[in-house]
């Protein structure tokens, strides 16, 4: 079973949503919770995860912890099949876009200026005028965008869904938190290639500033986290 936890806010609740939920719907192996207004993004996934126990989550289910503005393009059947590399030996989270190397500026984007990207998303609320954002072919990489990430849920009790003492914000930073303790626990992240649309342009608050300073100065050991880009293409078999 695959289970799609959203968290949303009852004011600014977007038109993909609705869409989001359509698609789950009609699945007979997705379930989708949303949680609204909640005190924060660990929070409210932990509260979409307890009503997935309630229904007969078993470990080896998949996760997706999914933003509230993202419409699935790709086929249901590809979209199954590229969730379940989650489910290999060694692996931690799948998702859409990240980098291989993720450097002290914090946008992990950047690294599509040195090819060391992966991913690729449409931006946009219609797709008569979405527009594409390709930052690099499947593969490997060290963190991975929270716009759609997932794990099973055995990895997610690992790595745990607790907001770290160390980041003041619970909305920010959240995705590069997992998907970094996830790789120096020693778990391959993978950019798989599901195909989305996102309505976010992507513009950064104030929070994620402040966030990236709380998460430079405990991480500066770890940073830059690199991987060799050369061993990063394809997927696990």
């Amino acid at each position: 079973m695959i289970y799609f936890s959203v968290c949303s806010r009852k004011e600014k609740e977007p038109n993909s949503l609705t869409k989001l939920i359509d698609w789950c719907n009609h699945q007979e192996y997705t379930r989708i919770n949303i949680v609204y207004d909640s005190s924060s993004i660990y929070e409210g996934h932990k509260s979409n995860i307890e009503h997935f126990k309630s229904i007969g989550l078993l470990n080896t289910d998949i996760i997706v912890l999914c933003h509230d503005d993202v419409d699935i393009i790709s086929s249901p059947e590809k979209t199954k099949e590229y969730l379940n590399i989650a489910k290999k030996p060694g692996v931690g989270f799948v998702g859409v876009a990240g980098a291989c190397n993720y450097d002290i500026d914090g946008a992990w984007w950047n690294a599509r200026k040195k090819g060391a990207a992966r991913g690729f998303v449409f931006q946009g609320s219609d797709p008569t005028t979405m527009t594409p954002n390709y930052f690099g072919r499947a593969g490997q990489v060290t963190v991975l965008d929270g716009c759609f990430i997932a794990a099973t849920y055995e990895t997610l009790q690992k790595v745990g869904l607790e907001q770290p003492t160390y980041l003041d914000t619970g909305w920010d930073f959240y995705d590069i938190h997992l998907t970094m303790k996830a790789h120096l626990d020693g778990l391959s992240n993978y950019v798989v290639p599901i195909i989305i649309m996102h309505e976010s342009p992507g513009h950064m608050r104030q929070g994620w500033f402040s966030a990236k300073e709380d998460f430079m100065k405990y991480h500066g050991r770890n940073i830059p986290c690199r991987i060799p880009t050369e061993k990063t293409h394809g997927l696990p078999s």
